[in-house]
């Protein structure tokens, strides 16, 4: 024990020396060595114990670890679960030959279940506005609109009003380009008129300016992020007018951000919850 390092030398000196008694000549007698090898054979016996303990905290740590990572899998499966539903449905609401493009025919029975979709899909551990502060570059890219719940948009047929208006010409869909830099934040809007014939069908394009600030809800008194948008002017085969001539921009200006995560974006109405615009990110 000594040659491997088990007991240091003045550890067995200092355990000799207590059992040595006076008149033995500085010599262990047998009840003395008796005593000695006992106390070294315990000694030795709780490490091995401390050890078992140090096996089964190790133990516990692995089962623990694996626990954890049992239930970090599960909650990424609910929330992928919960997202597929979403983008799922959408599908459904436009798998129809007389639908329009992003649910702005949808039947109200579909809307209500969008939004009951939506309110689990918003407390998923996926929804990065809860995890940190949000900035410019967590929204910047090219967005598609997949879905929208607007009165406004339904109203105007678009994001323009230009598809209603045109003649046979039809609402065909709808990006949203978010770019910045230091200095400004530029925006963009594409939204395609389809026309009778197709070779006519022609890109409505708005482009302007976008920011985010930090409000309080005006339904849950939580702080929430709002995007604020500034349309500038808006091109088309007819010309170029400045937007704010546009009253159909207006109801889509301010927005607040309720779900945000690598490509789906959510945004809902400032002053009523239920308006929904829906965007995944395309590039």
């Amino acid at each position: 024990m000594l040659k491997e390092g088990d007991l240091l030398p003045t550890e067995l000196l200092a355990m000799y020396n207590k059992l040595v008694t006076p008149d033995s000549s500085g010599k262990l007698n047998e009840a003395g060595f008796l005593k000695l090898y006992d106390e070294i054979d315990n000694l030795f016996e709780e490490d091995d114990d401390d050890d078992d303990d140090d096996d089964d905290d190790d133990n516990n740590k692995e089962e623990n670890a694996v626990q954890q990572v049992a239930a970090s899998e599960k909650s990424q499966m609910e929330n992928m679960r919960v997202k597929e539903d979403l983008l799922s449905f959408l599908d459904i609401i436009q798998d129809s030959d007389d639908a329009e493009p992003c649910g702005l025919s949808a039947e109200e029975s579909d809307q209500e279940q969008v939004l009951n979709i939506l309110s689990i899909l918003e407390k998923q551990t996926t929804n990065i506005i809860k995890q940190k502060d949000i900035v410019l570059s967590d929204l910047a890219g090219n967005w598609e609109l997949l879905y929208t719940s607007s009165a406004g948009m339904k109203f105007n047929k678009g994001l323009s009003g230009i598809g209603g208006s045109f003649p046979n010409g039809r609402f065909g869909g709808l990006n949203q380009k978010l770019t910045f830099t230091k200095y400004v934040s530029d925006l963009e809007y594409k939204e395609r008129i389809e026309v009778t014939p197709s070779s006519a069908s022609f890109d409505v394009t708005v482009t302007g300016s976008w920011d985010l600030r930090t409000s309080v809800s005006l339904f849950t008194g939580l702080p929430t992020i709002i995007m604020y948008l500034e349309p500038d002017r808006v091109k088309y085969v007819l010309g170029s007018t400045r937007a704010d001539h546009w009253k159909s921009l207006g109801p889509t200006n301010r927005m607040d951000l309720s779900y945000l995560d690598d490509d789906i974006r959510v945004m809902r109405g400032c002053t009523s919850t239920d308006t929904l615009l829906i965007y995944r990110k395309i590039s």
